[in-house]
């Protein structure tokens, strides 16, 4: 009874407008007595609440009355049952400091513990990433409805979606195999009827005389208007509507889940704690950069007053979630910006020397990028490069003019490959450069004998080696360096982040060049290299001319025609499946099925080799150099040709079942052939294509230009399709995608903020800091380390 009594004086403050004058001579004076007298012991927890009641304004005495409701009921605490006695030090602290705020950093409890959610509800959640009271905030929309807007039923089309009122006139159950249940409603204007089925429970909360919202799409049929399965809300007396007359809220749902279910449970949290969240972003910043609340943020992600709203919403958490990762990268960069390194001395008769050696004219992309690496090596701290551009473009010059320069001033350099076939291609390519030069060149791959292998590994401890090339067999233990100055990392996207950072441990600070073949959009390039400068090679070799891309749909006689023209002129041709065998589960061409088929057919009489990541590695180095050499004239192979293959005369590749492929694994086969100064030629075909399918094929035709494509595949999959979960240390947007000019202004913003931040430029308020550091340790957690990593 003395809660119940407590309870109703609870609610006539909140009736009176929450304004202190409930009880004559000050509610809060009263409240806390009747706490400290009635209760056998009191109850400290709301006695602290109730401290300074009467100082606050009305909006903070709410929060208090709601905070203490809770509190009644059930003995809850906030929206999180049963409380510890560290969440009770929490409320004493709150009320003793009169603030009312939620941080963030408190919120990663276990969601089965919030009012109204409990162990089953927990478990569907789960399915759908949701498993903190903090993820279940940060559970956001796919899209939203316009439902704001009443229409008339007299004005209705057939066909439309629509939101009626009407007020029911009649009910009507038919039961059966299946069990109809209607409702006859008017708004005055005409008549609709609304059908559902198998719902018989609707019996029991649909009354004649009622009120009720109506969704859903209607049609005209035997001269009447009907709303097959609707979706419907009733009003009630002083309760907020949640699933209509507002802009409605989709999320993404599993089994068990419904719309009308998550967002009740996603209001009632927004009421209990996003409006309550402590802003951890600083009020300079904000001020700054035209930034809305957080608070006000995560409300209207939710349940948007307005679309503009709803913009600026998503603005703050876009720059939230770009933010705390700038952060972590500018001060990798800051730290190495910091740190002692090598300086080289870059002599002009080194790059003299150098380019005698070369039997070709340098691009000017690959001169300008050359320039950019050597101010870096010459400066007092380390290099740490990203250079990418197109396949074909000259990266690899690049990466031995740089070696090169380290030899000239007493360094060793390694240089680290993904494949066997491409680190035995840079090897015999920088052999071949090298040739006649003091610089001592080796190979080290899992392939190495024994013998050969303690060989090496004593040459380099002893710098008898100068530049060595590999596999991730240049990470391994026992790989010791007497003085290594360059690591370079080729193809770097295709390593873990751990086996790029053990081979840097094999020096201190060295300088340090990764290059990737796969041209990366600036956003993305912003985003997973922040730490790193960044260099671009867009221009190909003088001589080269664009490949022509063709799809084929079904119709490969055509295109295995035009391979035949191409092998009967002398040259080369790959044909690339995405299986190795046949298999029961996947309806897709493979090597071996293709290699007889040809064999026989398309490609009968001509020289044909095959080549798969299941053969061994000495296998496959005597496939390829038979392939090179001319004694194999076409190569059917998986993606193991993907990376760095060059075969000047092969001017013909043709992909099977192309739609398997994503865009940048097909731009990489294309860039197989084009290595010369012949026509060449990429030949798609699909057999199922999907309209998805059909859409990236055609970007192909269009464009050859990687960094367009590239773009392309952000737009089409997204940047967390693209990276792939070994490859990033980034956290899981929730709304950012990289895509477009607002991700990309925002980009630029949360970059310039962080800088400001770490140079001291921004005088951050000391709790939001610590806040913020707090937030990036629970959503970065072990990817720190990994996001270190160049």
């Amino acid at each position: 009874m003395n809660v119940d009594k407590l309870k109703k004086l609870l609610y006539l403050e909140g009736r009176r407008g929450y304004k202190n004058d409930s009880v004559i001579g000050g509610f809060d004076r009263f409240v806390i007595d009747y706490i400290n007298k009635v209760f056998e012991k009191g109850d400290e927890q709301l006695a602290y609440l109730f401290k300074d009641y009467g100082e606050k304004t009305p909006e903070e005495r709410k929060v208090i009355i709601e905070r203490a409701l809770k509190i009644l009921d059930d003995n809850e605490m906030a929206v999180i049952d049963e409380p510890s006695q560290t969440e009770i030090q929490k409320v004493k602290s709150l009320a003793g400091k009169n603030e009312t705020r939620i941080k963030l950093s408190e919120l990663f409890t276990p969601v089965q513990f919030v009012k109204g959610i409990g162990p089953e509800l927990a478990k569907k959640l789960k399915k759908i990433g949701v498993e903190t009271v903090y993820d279940f905030l940060y559970y956001f929309p796919k899209a939203y409805l316009d439902l704001r807007n009443i229409r008339k039923i007299f004005s209705l089309k057939n066909g439309e979606t629509v939101l009626l009122k009407v007020k029911i006139i009649s009910i009507q159950e038919r039961k059966g195999k299946l069990n109809i249940f209607s409702v006859l409603g008017t708004d005055g204007t005409g008549y609709i009827t609304a059908t559902w089925f198998n719902q018989p429970y609707l019996k029991n909360i649909f009354k004649e005389g009622m009120e009720v919202f109506l969704f859903g799409k209607v049609q005209f049929a035997y001269g009447k208007w009907e709303m097959p399965s609707p979706e419907y809300e009733i009003p009630q007396d002083g309760k907020e509507l949640v699933h209509t007359l507002r802009i409605t809220p989709l999320y993404p749902l599993t089994e068990g889940l419904s719309q009308k279910i998550l967002r009740n449970k996603t209001l009632n949290l927004i009421e209990n704690v996003g409006k309550k969240i402590f802003d951890y972003l600083d009020e300079e910043i904000i001020k700054r950069r035209n930034l809305v609340s957080l608070d006000y943020a995560i409300s209207n992600v939710h349940f948007p007053e307005s679309f503009d709203a709803l913009k600026k919403a998503k603005e703050r958490i876009i720059f939230d979630e770009l933010f705390g990762l700038q952060y972590i990268l500018s001060k990798r960069k800051h730290v190495i910006e910091e740190s002692d390194g090598y300086v080289f001395d870059v002599k002009e008769e080194y790059v003299s020397e150098f380019y005698k050696l070369l039997p070709f004219e340098l691009t000017s992309d690959q001169k300008k990028v050359m320039g950019e690496i050597l101010n870096d090596l010459k400066s007092s701290h380390p290099m740490n490069r990203l250079l990418h551009g197109d396949v074909g473009s000259g990266k690899t010059i690049v990466a031995l003019f740089s070696m090169f320069i380290s030899y000239k001033n007493g360094f060793q350099s390694a240089m680290m490959s993904p494949t066997e076939i491409l680190a035995e291609q840079t090897y015999k390519t920088a052999e071949s450069l090298f040739k006649g030069t003091p610089i001592r060149i080796a190979l080290l791959t899992s392939s190495t004998k024994n013998s050969a292998r303690k060989k090496i590994l004593q040459g380099l401890i002893n710098h008898d080696i100068d530049v060595i090339f590999g596999t991730h067999a240049l990470i391994e233990e026992g790989v010791q360096f007497k003085k290594l100055g360059l690591v370079v990392v080729d193809e770097q996207h295709r390593f873990g982040v751990i086996q790029r950072s053990l081979l840097k441990d094999k020096a201190i600070i060295p300088h340090t060049l990764v290059m990737s073949a796969t041209p990366i959009p600036r956003t993305l390039a912003l985003t997973l290299y922040g730490d790193l400068d960044v260099s671009s090679i867009k221009e190909l070799p003088k001589g080269r001319l664009p490949i022509i891309t063709k799809v084929f749909y079904r119709n490969e006689d055509i295109a295995y025609k035009l391979v035949r023209e191409e092998l009967d002129k002398g040259h080369k041709a790959y044909v690339v499946c995405p299986l190795i065998e046949d298999s029961e589960s996947l309806d897709a061409q493979s090597v071996e099925t293709v290699f007889e088929t040809l064999s026989q057919t398309h490609l009968k009489g001509y020289k044909i080799g095959k080549l798969h990541g299941g053969m061994s590695s000495i296998e496959k180095a005597e496939i390829m150099e038979n392939f090179k050499n001319g004694d194999l004239q076409v190569l059917v192979s998986t993606t193991v040709v993907e990376v760095g293959v060059d075969v000047k005369d092969a001017t013909v590749i043709v992909v099977e079942d192309a739609d398997r492929f994503g865009l940048a694994t097909l731009h990489q086969l294309r860039g197989r052939v084009g290595r010369s100064n012949l026509q060449s030629y990429c030949l798609l075909i699909t057999r199922n294509p999907s309209k998805d399918a059909i859409e990236r094929l055609n970007v192909l035709e269009k464009t050859n230009n990687g960094f367009e494509v590239a773009e392309y595949d952000l737009k089409l999959r997204g940047p967390g399709e693209i990276l792939g979960k070994r490859q990033s240390g980034l956290p899981d947007f929730k709304l950012t995608t990289l895509i477009g000019e607002t991700d990309m202004r925002i980009l630029e913003m949360a970059r310039e903020e962080a800088i400001n931040l770490l140079k001291g430029k921004t005088k951050y308020d000391p709790e939001k800091l610590q806040e913020f550091h707090r937030l990036i340790q629970i959503n970065y957690k072990e990817k720190i380390p990994f996001i270190e990593v160049a």
